[in-house]
Formats: structure tokens, C-alpha cells, sequence
């Protein structure tokens, strides 16, 4: 009897402990990301109705969309908490495209080609409500991402951010929160939003590499 609880002792020194899993390896990752977008589409989508109805008056929009961008974020953070190297470059995701929209709103606007409104703070034309949005929404949208570049997904995603910041651009302006001057009208959004976003996946899984 003593020899044989000996045995089982040795037997449970030599197996490894394991270790605990993180929520973001409980979950399989491809799944995850599925769902995570469709989420988004869910979202995005809910809130152009609420927009579009009034139902979020445009003074609360901005602020309602931050509010939103961080608690993705928070929730992106918590899936990578034991993975601080991913979080930090993913927030150089975040302040590549904060950089990036402000160079190109403040452009277009030079150009006359739009203007913003009804911001705490604007500097230039990009209200200080936009640059957070792009920093806090831009890391959770890396953090989302396949950690393994996926053309597939890739795709499905440029298509829904471009859809959906084309859209979310027509309620700012029927919120008299942004209009358009010129040339400029939804198509070329779309096709603004497009190419920001390939720029956005060349910048994350070929420069940065989260």
C-alpha cells in the first residue's frame, strides 16, 4: 500500500503543471474574430438607426462613440492582458491611424472639400473626439484581428469599415455634425475609408506586426 501511494506520488511530480488559460485562448481565435466583426456590423448598424431617428441627438453622438471605442478596447485589453508586447504595438496601430486621419481630414478641409461641426475642441477640423476615437478604437481593432494575416478576413473588413465609415459620415452630416463641399460625396468616403483601411492591415501585419 505504501509503495503503491509512492508510485502515485512520483507520478503526479513528474506531470507538468498546467497552465492556466487565458480568456483569449478558451475561446478559439478564428471564431472569435468571426464574431467579433459581426458584432461590429451589429453595432454599427444599431447606432445609424439610432442616429438616423434621433433617438442619440447629436449632441451625445461623439461622445457616444468614444464611449463605445473604449469599452471595445477595455474589452480587447482584457482578452491580451498577459500579452503586453501585442497591446503596446497594437497602440502604435492606434496612433498610426489617429496620425494618419488627422493629417488627411485637416487636408481635405484645406482643400475645401469638408468641414466638421459641434466638437468640444477642434484642432484644425478634426474634433478632439475623432483623434481619441481613432487611438482607443484603432488599438481594440488590431487587438481583434487574426494574429496570423487571413486574406479572407482581411477583405471582409475593409469592406465593412469602408460600408460602414462611408455610412457613419452620412449620419454625421444629417446630424449637422459634418458637411460636404465640392466634388466630395459618399462614393469617394467609400472609397477613402477603403484604402485607409488596406493602408491599416499593410501597417499592422507587414510594419508593426501585432
Amino acid at each position: 500500500m505504501i509503495t503503491l501511494a509512492k508510485k502515485r506520488m512520483k507520478i503526479a511530480v513528474r506531470r507538468p503543471a498546467l497552465a492556466k488559460a487565458t480568456p483569449a485562448e478558451e475561446f478559439p481565435e478564428a471564431m472569435r474574430n468571426k464574431l467579433t466583426l459581426l458584432f461590429l456590423v451589429v453595432l454599427f448598424t444599431s447606432l445609424a438607426v439610432l442616429i438616423y431617428f434621433s433617438v442619440i441627438p447629436a449632441s451625445a453622438v461623439y461622445l457616444t462613440l468614444v464611449t463605445i471605442a473604449a469599452i471595445w478596447c477595455l474589452a480587447e485589453l482584457k482578452l491580451n492582458r498577459n500579452d503586453f508586447d501585442r497591446v503596446k504595438r497594437a497602440f502604435l496601430v492606434g496612433l498610426f491611424l489617429m496620425v494618419f486621419d488627422f493629417a488627411f481630414e485637416n487636408s481635405g478641409w484645406l482643400l475645401g472639400l469638408w468641414a466638421t461641426h459641434g466638437a468640444i475642441l477642434a484642432i484644425g477640423v478634426v474634433p478632439i473626439e475623432v483623434m481619441l476615437i481613432c487611438l482607443i478604437g484603432g488599438t481594440a481593432w488590431a487587438l481583434y484581428l487574426p494574429k496570423s494575416y487571413d486574406r479572407m478576413h482581411s477583405v471582409i473588413d475593409v469592406l465593412v469599415f469602408a460600408t460602414y465609415g462611408m455610412l457613419g459620415e452620412y449620419m454625421l452630416r444629417l446630424s449637422g455634425l459634418m458637411t460636404y463641399y465640392q466634388w466630395w460625396n459618399a462614393g469617394w468616403a467609400f472609397l477613402a475609408y477603403g484604402i485607409t483601411w488596406v493602408i491599416l492591415h499593410y501597417v499592422k501585419y507587414r510594419v508593426v506586426k501585432v
